[in-house]
Parts: structure tokens; C-alpha cells; sequence
């Protein structure tokens, strides 16, 4: 979902409360504790500032671990 959102660069970062919105399984504050989880092992790192706070991108390690996204065809 951050892959496809393209948050893999300082200015497209997402929020907690943006993946909790597209996720609608779990609490933002969930979201907030899983993120910090994933920041300490690599594979997400703090991004620009959204809202009061910071948001998320994912590392090339992060990236490299998810399957390739295919571009959607537009059909005409």
C-alpha cells in the first residue's frame, strides 16, 4: 500500500492516520507502535512532517522485500 501510494521519498511520506484510513482494520495508535517497529529494523524511516506529525516512506530494503507493483494498463 505505501509502495503504491509511492511514499518511498521524503515529500510523499503518509501519515499513520493515512494508513489506518486505507488499512480500516486497526487503531492509528496500532498503526503508530507497527511503524516504529518497522523504523528499527530498516525498513521505513521517517519522512516529511504531516500534520503535527511525521509521517512515513519506505527504505530500499523495505521496497526490495515487497513484490513487484505492476503499472495498471489504461485501457482506452
Amino acid at each position: 500500500m505505501m509502495l503504491k501510494s509511492k511514499a518511498v521519498d521524503f515529500m510523499h511520506s503518509m501519515s499513520c492516520a493515512e494508513i489506518q484510513e486505507r488499512v480500516r482494520v486497526i487503531k492509528t495508535d496500532t498503526v503508530y507502535k507497527y511503524m516504529k517497529k518497522l523504523e528499527k529494523i530498516g525498513l521505513v524511516e521517517k519522512g516529511a512532517k504531516v500534520d503535527r506529525a511525521y509521517g512515513y516512506i519506505l527504505t530500499k530494503e523495505g521496497i526490495n522485500l515487497l513484490p513487484e507493483v505492476k503499472e495498471e494498463k489504461e485501457e482506452c
